[in-house]
């Protein structure tokens, strides 16, 4: 299908690489869905580890969606950091107490633990 944008399919072709990347590096992870959603539930032993959500961009018309499922299952997991996944943009934010790093897939896929700290 060479005549349909790409650009509908980023943010899922993204998802997809960063689940391969868990598979390949054998880590547990599960998807949480409350009333929102978030992508990635990382487990160490029995215990949430980290959420991640994986987008292509945040921008106004999605920011406040991909926060919201990050944010909830931060929430509902006792969690005080996360990470949203982007191609390319990076920043810390604050956000109702918590750690919440924007940070892009390539640096992500780079670093040995794939964990929340820089």
């Amino acid at each position: 299908m060479l005549g349909t944008p790409f650009s509908e399919n980023r943010g899922k072709v993204l998802e997809n690489l960063v689940a391969i990347e868990f598979f390949r590096r054998e880590q547990e992870m599960f998807y949480f869905k409350g009333k929102h959603e978030c992508d990635f539930i990382l487990k160490e032993g029995t215990q949430p580890r980290e959420a991640i959500q994986v987008c292509w961009e945040l921008q106004p018309q999605n920011e406040k969606r991909e926060i919201q499922g990050l944010m909830e299952a931060m929430v509902d997991l006792k969690l005080r950091k996360g990470r949203v996944l982007t191609y390319a943009q990076e920043e810390t934010r604050k956000i109702e107490g918590r750690t919440v790093s924007v940070y892009p897939v390539w640096k992500w896929l780079l670093s040995e633990t794939h964990t929340t700290e820089k």
